[in-house]
C-alpha cells in the first residue's frame, strides 16, 4: 500500500516533512492546501531544490508533484488521501482537523494542536470514536537520546525536573502575537512541557510569571519574552520551566536548552541529539545524529499503512494533556495564580 498524503499549511515546517516523505518509498504526497497559492508554489520549488541539491550523479531523485489547493474542502474531496499534514498556525486549528476525520484521514498535526482546550477535545473525541491513526509532532519523544534516557533512568522515581526553552524570536510573523500563537510557552516551550510529562508524569498544578523585558517596541509583539514557572506532578515531584525569546541567534543561545532530571544520587539532561548521564562515580556523554522528525514521520507512515494507531508515541490524545498543561501555564503568567490542569 502506497499512502497518499495531502498538507495542509505549506511553510516552513512543511519543508522538513516533506523531504523526509520523499525518502519513503511508501509514502506519496498528492495534494498541498494553502490559503496563499504562491506559498505552495514556493514550498515544491524549495523541496524540489533541496532534492537537486543532495542528488549524485546519475540518481533516479524524487521529485514532489502534488496538486495545489486553496480550499482544504475540495483537497479532502478529491485526493483520496489516506493521511493529512496539519502545518497551520495553531489559531486556525478545528475545521481542517474534523473535516478530514469525518473522511477516515489519519492525522498527523504539528504542535501545539489548537489554542482552546474545547477544540482540541473535540477532534480527540472524533480520533478515538473512529480509532483514527494520529500523531503530534512532539519529534524529541523519537529521539534516541530520550529513548536513552529512559533506560539510564530505569525505574528510579524522579524528584525534580528543570525545563529549558532560550533562544530568539522566529521569522514567522504571527509567532509574536498571542491570539495566533498562544505565546512562547503555549507554541515552543510545549516541547520541554511534552518531555517533562513523558519522564515525569501529569501535572496537576502550575505557577508561572511571566515579562516582555527586550521586545516591546517589536511591531505586534504582545506575548512574554521572557517566564519562569512551577509545576506540581501528580507523583509528588516537582518542576521547573524556564523561557526566553531575547538571546536573538549565534553563540548567545548557547545555553543548555531541554530537560535534566534529578533523582537520588542521580542526574540526567536530555534534548534532541545529546545525553549526559551523572552519577557520584563518573559522567557519561553520548551524541547522536538520526533525525527525530524522520523517525516520526517513518512511525507515523508506517502507523497508517498498518492502520494500527499504537504504533506512533506521540497521539493526539496524548498532546492534549500537554496542551492542557502549556494553557495552564499561560494562564498562571498572565493571571499571577496558582492555575489547577484540567482533566482531559
Amino acid at each position: 500500500m502506497t499512502v497518499r498524503i495531502g498538507f495542509a499549511g505549506a511553510g516552513g515546517v512543511a519543508v522538513t516533512h516533506l523531504l523526509n516523505l520523499l525518502r519513503l518509498q511508501d509514502a506519496e504526497v498528492v495534494a498541498i492546501h494553502d490559503v496563499d497559492s504562491d506559498r505552495i508554489a514556493a514550498c515544491v520549488r524549495r523541496v524540489n531544490g533541496q532534492q537537486d541539491l543532495g542528488a549524485r550523479s546519475g540518481d533516479d531523485t524524487r521529485r514532489l508533484r502534488p496538486k495545489a489547493y486553496t480550499d482544504y474542502r475540495a483537497m479532502i474531496a478529491e485526493a483520496g488521501l489516506n493521511a493529512l499534514y496539519i502545518c497551520t498556525p495553531p489559531s486556525v486549528r478545528g475545521a481542517i482537523e474534523m473535516a478530514a476525520i469525518e473522511e477516515d484521514v489519519a492525522l498527523c498535526v504539528e504542535k501545539p494542536v489548537a489554542l482552546r482546550l474545547d477544540i482540541a477535545r473535540e477532534i480527540a473525541g472524533a480520533i478515538r470514536d473512529r480509532n483514527l491513526v494520529s500523531s503530534v509532532c512532539y519529534q524529541v519523544r523519537y529521539s534516541e537520546a530520550v529513548v536513552d534516557a529512559h533506560k539510564a533512568l530505569g525505574a528510579r522515581p524522579v524528584a525534580m525536573g528543570l525545563g529549558f526553552m532560550l533562544g530568539g524570536v522566529p521569522s514567522a510573523p504571527w509567532w509574536r502575537v498571542h491570539a495566533q500563537s498562544g505565546g512562547q510557552i503555549v507554541e515552543q516551550a510545549t516541547h520541554a512541557v511534552d518531555l517533562m510529562r513523558a519522564f515525569m508524569g501529569e501535572v496537576v498544578r502550575v505557577y508561572g510569571a511571566g515579562a516582555l523585558r527586550v521586545h516591546g517596541e517589536m511591531p505586534g509583539f504582545d506575548i512574554h519574552d521572557t517566564g519562569a514557572s512551577v509545576l506540581h506532578f501528580a507523583s509528588g515531584a516537582v518542576g521547573t520551566l524556564v523561557t526566553t525569546s531575547v538571546l536573538g541567534g549565534g553563540s548567545t543561545a548557547g545555553f543548555p536548552t531541554g530537560l535534566h532530571l534529578f533523582a537520588a544520587d542521580y542526574r540526567v539532561e536530555v534534548w534532541g541529539g545529546t545525553l549526559k548521564v551523572v552519577t557520584p562515580d563518573r559522567t557519561d556523554e553520548y551524541r547522536y545524529r538520526a533525525s527525530p522528525m524522520l523517525a516520526l514521520d517513518t512511525d507515523f507512515v508506517d502507523a497508517v499503512k498498518r492502520r494500527d494507531p499504537a504504533r506512533v508515541r506521540t497521539p493526539y490524545g496524548d498532546a492534549l494533556r500537554t496542551l492542557a498543561v502549556t494553557l495552564a501555564l499561560d494562564e498562571s503568567a498572565r493571571t499571577g495564580k496558582v492555575t489547577d490542569v484540567p482533566r482531559v
